[in-house]
């Protein structure tokens, strides 16, 4: 797993590999900037504090400052990490197939071409992979909620949440290229704690400032060398793919 880690980072001395990753800084940082301006005009807009206030009136006021300071926290946190997510992941779908076609020229150049992925349906997958992240972190919210009082409860929901949903999309990303979908569910299934342990990684690297823009480029790098591990020969070094 941290050898496929490493590998990931080793590919980032590509410079087409390093082009990709600040094209898609670059349109992903200027697509937030315009999320986040439309994102806290909507938050002003709704005035959550006021809200709770009315809706927790019965409560006593400190309880209720409580409260909709807990709220307005949450809201920002999950709107800064979400939006963030939603804009570079979707940006990244159009360079996706190219990035894991570069890292298996540069590591695996012996392996029979791929049919590749249109970016029609990288962009529709990315999509569809928005919804059930939102979908699910939604839903997980009152979980969220009640374990603020508990940190490491959190995190773990957090990670095991979003773990499972990194590690199914990049892993799609990587093994839809070269296997039909049933032997790629299968595949899946027979490296789920890997996949998952995967996911949990690259969702953790998606929280860390500067790192998150490195996110998508070495998430697919990752993934792909956690999909040949397994070949026989290994990874293979190849100077002059570089």
């Amino acid at each position: 797993m941290f050898s496929a880690l490493t590998k990931a980072f080793g590919d980032l001395r590509d410079k087409r590999l390093m082009a990709t990753l600040i094209a898609i800084a670059l349109w992903s940082i200027g697509l937030y900037i315009v999320v986040m301006i439309a994102m806290f005009w909507g938050l002003g807009a709704a005035d959550l504090g006021l809200w709770a206030e009315g809706q927790l009136s019965w409560l006593p006021a400190e309880v209720v400052n409580i409260v909709a300071t807990l709220v307005a926290i949450l809201a920002f946190l999950a709107l800064f990490w979400f939006s963030f997510i939603i804009v570079a992941q979707n940006v990244a779908a159009f360079y996706l197939d190219g990035v894991v076609a570069r890292v298996e020229a540069i590591d695996y150049p012996g392996l029979p071409p791929a049919k590749g992925s249109s970016i029609a349906n990288d962009v529709t997958a990315m999509l569809r992979f928005t919804g059930v992240l939102l979908a699910l972190n939604v839903a997980a919210l009152p979980f969220y909620i009640l374990s603020l009082f508990i940190p490491f409860v959190t995190i773990a929901i957090f990670y095991l949440l979003n773990g499972y949903l990194f590690g199914r999309e990049y892993a799609e990303v990587v093994i839809l290229r070269r296997l039909p979908q049933k032997e790629a569910a299968a595949w899946r299934k027979a490296n789920r704690t890997r996949v998952w342990m995967a996911g949990a990684m690259i969702a953790f690297a998606m929280t860390i400032p500067v790192l998150n823009f490195l996110g998508p480029v070495i998430a697919a790098a990752f993934m792909t060398h956690i999909y040949h591990a397994g070949r026989r020969g290994g990874a293979v070094d190849n100077p002059a793919a570089r």
